[in-house]
């Protein structure tokens, strides 16, 4: 049997998949300088949140989602999606964070979202985790236009479905404030948390077209 690697964050600490959980329960998420990297803790004073209610669909992008150019699905190529998002030149992805977000899925609290097009390639992803009524994003990729907000889209949509209250985007993006993304305190962070009810479970699944 192949020995489990242990994972440790900067200090020499150990991290486990309860560790992460307990470390976002308490509103801190892992980082790292580069793809082999080791892991050190962020808790920002400020964060970008999408609370689901007030989250909104550029117009643009509602042009390109009636075209139905791609096919989305949750949680059927978790590992790919966050290998993809790690490729790059530069990544805050290093392979202990990617390990563990592995170990997390299998657990049932990381999941994604995939684009896939008419050929079956996957062409764009977002995955993050799974915190009582609030659902982490964590990072997204593309390789057509649009794919990646589009699974933003989706993801929303299915949040919204399973009983999720908020959508912590971590840091402003223009991207991000154009669906309705706004700064929060770590205070008021807090109280989402601690705040809003467990979703429903959450199922692998394709999403119906529109």
């Amino acid at each position: 049997m192949k020995p489990i690697r242990r994972i440790r964050d900067e200090e020499g600490i150990p991290v486990s998949p309860a560790r992460v959980l307990r470390a976002y329960a308490e509103r801190c998420f892992p980082m790292a300088d580069q793809r082999d990297g080791q892991i050190f803790w962020i808790r920002p004073a400020e964060r970008a949140v999408i609370i689901c209610e007030d989250f909104r669909i550029p117009r643009s992008l509602q042009k390109l989602r009636k075209k139905n150019k791609f096919r989305f699905t949750t949680d059927v190529a978790f590992r790919a999606v966050v290998e993809s998002c790690a490729d790059r030149r530069e990544t805050w992805i290093c392979r202990d964070i990617e390990d563990l977000f592995g170990q997390l899925h299998g657990l049932g609290f990381a999941h994604s979202v995939e684009a896939w097009d008419p050929s079956g390639k996957l062409v764009g992803g977002v995955y993050g985790l799974s915190i009582g009524g609030v659902f982490a994003g964590e990072s997204m990729f593309h390789l057509e236009p649009g794919a990646s907000k589009l699974c933003i889209v989706a993801l929303v949509e299915h949040l919204i479905n399973l009983g999720y209250g908020t959508l912590d985007c971590q840091q402003q993006t223009p991207h991000m404030q154009r669906f309705g993304a706004r700064m929060i305190s770590d205070e008021n962070y807090s109280t989402l948390l601690s705040s809003q009810a467990a979703p429903l479970e959450w199922h692998a699944k394709t999403f119906p077209t529109d």
